[in-house]
């Protein structure tokens, strides 16, 4: 029995060997495919600037939130 075990052992080792040099590779893959496809990753996309609704009573230009002042024509806001 333990003759047969000694055939058996380099078919373990392939197996428990080639699983994670698989996954490996083929993570490489995807990753080299995208960045040639020239589609951003998501985790490394940009936030989208924030469009303020909020004009100016004196000037009519469009304010960001947080000010206080027109950077503009200087009036409070």
């Amino acid at each position: 029995m333990m003759v047969g075990m000694i055939f058996l052992w380099p078919i373990f080792m392939l197996f428990f060997l080639a699983l994670p040099v698989g996954l490996a590779v083929g993570a490489y893959l995807l990753y080299r495919q995208e960045q040639q496809s020239g589609v951003p990753n998501v985790g490394s996309r940009q936030p989208a600037p924030v469009v303020s609704t909020r004009a100016c009573t004196s000037c009519g230009r469009l304010l960001q939130e947080g000010w206080i002042k027109c950077p503009y024509c200087g009036a409070g806001i």
